[in-house]
């Protein structure tokens, strides 16, 4: 991700245009915070759940906003299927998926 990242940087420093790899980063962040805090709810349990006002709830109840919020990831900025499809048209050279 840490390279992925240093060639976009790289691509816009030169050609000032931003390339197919933040299709890249996008997928790859936006799913692994999904499976991150899928673990959080795990081992948090029902604590996990529990939303902020209510006494019992880790940490202000940010790990349930957080869990939620991760579905919301996956869907702006173009879900991770329409980035999958540009980089399958843009760095793979595949025709295009319509």
């Amino acid at each position: 991700m840490r390279f992925n990242q240093m060639r976009a940087f790289s691509r816009i420093t030169a050609t000032g245009v931003p390339g197919p790899e933040g299709s890249i980063q996008k997928i790859f962040w936006s799913e692994l915070n999904q499976r991150l805090q899928q673990i959080a709810q795990e081992i948090l349990g029902s604590y996990g759940q529990l939303m902020a006002g209510d006494p019992r709830a880790m940490e202000e109840g940010i790990w349930s906003y957080a869990y939620l919020r991760t579905r919301g990831n996956t869907i702006e900025a173009g879900t991770s299927e329409v980035q999958r499809n540009i980089i399958g048209h843009f760095v793979l050279g595949l025709p295009r998926s319509y």
